[in-house]
């Protein structure tokens, strides 16, 4: 997905008409790989979907403001968790339109209910922060619809496990590396930055408020799964 992906970044900024070294910059490629890209000799071109389409546009919207602001190029872990919307969305669409729920299955049935709506929720939310002016407005669309996307995968995955009737597997990792995990996660959730950031912008704020609250699942989540493997 990694060539797939700078491909169709470079060309959606190639339109915005900057150059050719300030997106091999932010891609952290060569010139010529980006001429490339261009060309169609790198990054074998596939069709995307009006969902993929709008997780690409808001990494190259991303990458503009960065080029603007002669910020650091795009870190792979950024491309990869991209590339990760872009499954996600893809497999739940294939889900939808392919999966039979021959088996009838209530929770299948009430899972495939819920990815549609979460597939519909991203979407809005794309749409917004593709024509939201304010940076952290568009941060906080952003941030929600990759967790309807996140959340997509996830059910997904179930519809999955559930029409194809295999046993469910367990392999909870080992207790001492999630008690570590533990203490990191404590420590953040004493600092709230809600509380110790002053910062005079309600969506700021909001998006603040949000890292605690990931902060407070976390340790939550973290400590169930502890507990799960002492039992």
């Amino acid at each position: 997905m990694l060539p797939i992906l700078r491909a169709s970044l470079a060309n959606r900024l190639l339109q915005k008409n900057l150059r050719v070294n300030q997106i091999a910059h932010i891609l952290n490629v060569t010139p010529s790989a980006v001429t490339q890209y261009a060309n169609g000799l790198r990054g074998k071109k596939r069709t995307e979907s009006e969902r993929e389409g709008q997780i690409i546009d808001a990494l190259a919207e991303k990458a503009t403001q960065r080029i603007e602001g002669n910020m650091d190029p795009l870190s792979t872990a950024e491309l990869l968790d991209t590339a990760h919307e872009i499954i996600a969305v893809t497999r739940g669409e294939t889900m939808l339109t392919t999966s039979s729920v021959g088996k009838g299955r209530e929770s299948a049935i009430i899972l495939k209910g819920r990815l549609q709506l979460e597939l519909k929720a991203a979407q809005k939310c794309l749409d917004l922060a593709n024509r939201a002016r304010d940076e952290y407005t568009r941060l906080l669309l952003r941030m929600v619809a990759s967790d309807s996307i996140r959340h997509a995968d996830i059910v997904s995955q179930m519809i999955s496990w559930i029409e194809s009737g295999q046993e469910f597997t367990q392999d909870v990792p080992d207790r001492e590396l999630l008690t570590e995990i533990l203490a990191i996660e404590d420590n953040a959730n004493e600092s709230s930055l809600r509380k110790s950031v002053k910062i005079n912008h309600s969506v700021a704020r909001l998006l603040l408020e949000s890292i605690d609250m990931d902060e407070e699942k976390h340790e939550r989540l973290i400590g169930k799964l502890a507990e799960n493997n002492s039992t």
